[in-house]
């Protein structure tokens, strides 16, 4: 009777001590604070404009599919972010995942100018300098499955196609997202399941080069694994032995195309007799 009782009251207490410990933090979050661009001084003007990038990012009302560009300030004190959402997430899944990479980016990387981080579902990304429209792939991170695939030369093949595939659709939407994820069999009873994505501010070919360089990634960090992600500032890839995304939300609708007006029509000579005078 005694230990029934305290296993009750292990299972009551268990979700509030999971509450306080933060169970809904990524525990594969990456990050990397860029020693390179220098630091800031608490209670700075710096800090303030980066202050107020995270209060624009956790008080935003319009999803606009999970891709936010926004500047604070001015030189030399200006601070500019990317936030981008996994483009199968939410609205409400990806304000959560910023808030979260808001909080484990200002533990990490206190002080510091330039940072990213990689969560599961957002990459967080702010500096001094311009980042909108620029492609770039480093620094960078890889996380693997430890477990090893069977038939490593069919799976690699599989897997190579279905990544070549994903890269050319994702690198060939538009502004609002670039992102694909799709699945492919690997032998008879095997599937292996896909997702790639690139910042949407960037061009068809620079989203594919990004892709590519990730690709590359795989052979020095995950090869013959069940699953990998590679992570870059730009772009990610992500493969897994099961299904592991969802559904995106669609995207609007393109505008109809306005005809073109008819050319215009000369007046006709049908009935008409010419004369010619002498």
């Amino acid at each position: 009777m005694g230990f029934s009782i305290l296993l009750l009251l292990f299972y009551l207490i268990l979700p509030l001590f999971l509450a306080i410990h933060g169970l809904g933090a990524d525990p594969f979050f990456q990050h990397s604070c860029i020693s390179t661009a220098g630091n800031y001084s608490a209670n700075s003007t710096y800090q303030a404009n980066l202050n107020t990038i995270f209060s624009q990012l956790t008080s935003q009302s319009d999803f606009n599919y999970g891709f936010y560009n926004l500047s604070a300030g001015r030189d030399p004190n200006q601070v500019n972010a990317i936030a981008l959402c996994r483009g199968d997430r939410n609205q409400e899944d990806c304000n959560s995942c910023l808030n979260e990479s808001i909080s484990e980016l200002s533990q990490r990387c206190p002080f510091s100018k330039e940072v990213v981080g990689w969560s599961e579902f957002c990459t967080l990304r702010y500096a001094h300098r311009t980042l909108f429209g620029d492609m770039e792939t480093s620094p960078d991170s890889c996380l693997l499955n430890t477990q090893n695939v069977t038939n490593v030369d069919e799976f690699n093949q599989a897997l190579d196609n279905l990544l070549n595939n994903l890269s050319s659709r994702a690198a060939a939407e538009g502004p609002l997202r670039k992102y694909a994820a799709d699945n492919t069999t690997v032998g008879v009873f095997q599937r292996v399941y896909a997702l790639v994505q690139c910042s949407p501010d960037l061009s068809e070919q620079e989203c594919g080069d990004c892709l590519s360089v990730a690709k590359e990634g795989i052979g020095s960090c995950c090869f013959g694994k069940r699953g990998c992600r590679i992570l870059k500032p730009s772009c990610l890839l992500r493969y897994e032995s099961d299904p592991f995304y969802q559904t995106p939300l669609p995207l609007p609708s393109p505008p109809p195309s306005v005809a073109s007006p008819p050319p215009p029509v000369s007046p006709s000579t049908e009935g008409k007799v010419n004369f010619i005078l002498a």
